[in-house]
């Protein structure tokens, strides 16, 4: 998203002495993307749009939640402008002191506690998950309901279903780091990709297909491959091209055109980077190869 990045200071949410905010948002086209000094944990309640986060457009939808660091810039963004297509995002934005002495509580080295306390370290940008089971729906709507009532004892709450949610998604991020791929998905997974890899395809959209966050596809198809998923999808690309270059006389823009690349630029650096030639040469060394073959 291009423009200027804007930045959110917790004095504009945070009530005297408290440390923790809960809002219910229903997003628009008028909130710029920002930082903010203050970590922040988004819930989609409902409907369906983008979420501009860093450098990355990320298609989210109900029950899909974030983790978003100190420093990280994002905004949220409805699918369409009209009233049909609405987001709602639930907030829930807090400074770090309020977990001092509950930080005991949170198993340390995991991605979670340090999106937290070491931002600046972290491995990871920011966090997604995704809520198959209302997990966090219904820690997320009694949190929203004692913000607004603010019955006695209402912050003791928030703290305490903080905490939960947090220990929550430590599970379910130590599941999922633990879990292998079973090879048949990983097959399913690959047959996916072989048969779809001329379309514009996308880490976010082999996610959703098998119901996995895009993180953790992401490191468990790397833990399986040695590869990550854009470099498996070029490789694959690549291969059909090479194929096609050497089994007919398409012309080469057209042959980049079917394996999935429009820029013609992009498509004979990425030739050349992978088999050392460009496409040209290549079919140009196998019909000579071919020639050659038939001398004899």
């Amino acid at each position: 998203m291009n423009g200027r990045i804007g930045h959110l200071s917790g004095d504009m949410f945070f009530d005297g002495k408290m440390n923790i905010f809960i809002n219910r948002e229903l997003e628009s086209f008028t909130t710029t993307q920002h930082t903010h000094d203050f970590i922040e944990i988004s819930y989609v309640g409902e409907g369906s749009g983008y979420h501009y986060i860093e450098d990355q457009v990320i298609p989210i939808k109900q029950g899909d939640l974030f983790v978003i660091p100190i420093g990280t810039s994002h905004v949220f963004r409805p699918s369409s402008p009209t009233q049909d297509k609405m987001l709602v995002i639930y907030n829930c934005i807090f400074k770090v002191e309020l977990l001092e002495n509950w930080m005991h509580l949170l198993q340390e080295e995991c991605l979670t506690y340090n999106s937290i306390t070491l931002p600046g370290k972290c491995p990871e940008r920011w966090l997604h998950f995704q809520d198959k089971h209302d997990t966090f729906s219904t820690i997320v709507n009694a949190m929203y309901r004692e913000y607004l009532k603010r019955s006695n004892g209402f912050e003791t709450i928030l703290t305490a279903l903080l905490i939960q949610m947090l220990v929550m998604l430590q599970r379910f991020e130590l599941k999922n780091e633990t879990e292998a791929v079973p090879f048949r998905m990983l097959e399913e997974v690959v047959h996916f990709i072989k048969a779809h890899y001329t379309d514009n395809l996308t880490v976010q959209h082999v996610a959703d297909y098998f119901f996995l966050s895009a993180s953790h596809f992401q490191r468990l198809f790397k833990k399986s491959t040695g590869l990550s998923f854009t470099q498996y999808l070029q490789n694959v690309r690549i291969q059909k091209c090479c194929e096609l270059l050497k089994s007919s006389d398409i012309p080469i823009y057209q042959i980049a055109n079917q394996v999935g690349y429009q820029d013609m630029k992009f498509f004979h650096a990425l030739f050349r980077k992978k088999t050392g030639v460009t496409p040209r040469q290549y079919r140009q060394n196998f019909q000579e190869f071919e020639d050659k073959a038939l001398t004899y």
